[in-house]
């Protein structure tokens, strides 16, 4: 299985892809899915530049 893991805020920088990530546990009333696949949205992208988060206290996008 592949991921893509958000390592912390910061820039594209921050997405790291990973081949052989484990595939979870199935439990009897799970289903696993295949995707083929996916995007972000601007919650994600908001998320990965510290929008949302108190520690964040420098300007996260543009030059600013």
């Amino acid at each position: 299985m592949q991921a893509i893991v958000l390592t912390g805020h910061g820039g594209l920088e921050a997405l790291v892809h990973h081949h052989g990530w484990p595939v979870p546990a199935i439990g009897d009333n799970d289903v696993l899915i295949r995707v083929a696949a996916c995007g972000m949205n601007n919650t994600d992208v908001n998320t990965r530049s510290g929008w949302y988060s108190k520690a964040v206290t420098k300007a996260t996008t543009g030059s600013a």
